[in-house]
């Protein structure tokens, strides 16, 4: 997430944690979160190529990057894990 911040202005933590609350979360933070984590995995994108990946993946609304905005916004918070969901259903 810290590119992500960086790519956002250098975001505070408490304008993050509004992002996280659903306050201010705008399409472009979507798309700068796309490519933070294409970066993270060693392909640096542009914004056209990251919004044409959301449009493909079926849009901002789409369940996969739902998921993946859900996903990376979990892992950040230490007391929610990401795979929390998984964990449970390995014990069941």
């Amino acid at each position: 997430m810290h590119r992500f911040c960086e790519m956002n202005g250098n975001l505070a933590i408490s304008k993050l944690m509004q992002l996280y609350d659903g306050e201010v979360f705008a399409f472009k933070h979507i798309i700068t979160m796309v490519q933070a984590a294409s970066e993270s995995a060693g392909t640096v994108i542009d914004e056209r190529t990251a919004a044409k990946y959301i449009d493909e993946s079926g849009g901002a609304n789409g369940a996969a990057i739902a998921g993946f905005v859900n996903y990376t916004i979990k892992s950040m918070i230490p007391d929610i894990p990401a795979d929390k969901e998984a964990q449970e259903e390995k014990k069941s």
